[in-house]
């Protein structure tokens, strides 16, 4: 009998950690998101860091480079 009541006992304490655990991470991903929705409904205006620049700026110069690129694709294929 002794052995079914130490059993019981940690099969709860398992599942409520368990449960303890969903909890927080349910609420931290709801937290995210909502944080996230947020920012693209425009409502949150984080400031801009020096790394966001960086980013603009290399996202900018691949553009810039994808452009280049399909242009002088363009020109090949129009001097053919």
């Amino acid at each position: 009998m002794s052995a079914f009541v130490w059993t019981s006992l940690f099969t709860i304490i398992v599942v409520a950690i368990a449960i303890w655990a969903l909890y927080y991470v349910i609420r931290a991903a709801v937290r995210a998101g909502t944080i996230d929705a947020y920012k693209q409904m425009g409502l949150v205006h984080t400031p801009e860091t020096k790394e966001d620049q960086l980013q603009r700026t290399r996202e900018a110069l691949q553009e810039e480079r994808v452009q280049a690129v399909i242009n002088a694709q363009s020109q090949k294929k129009s001097n053919k």
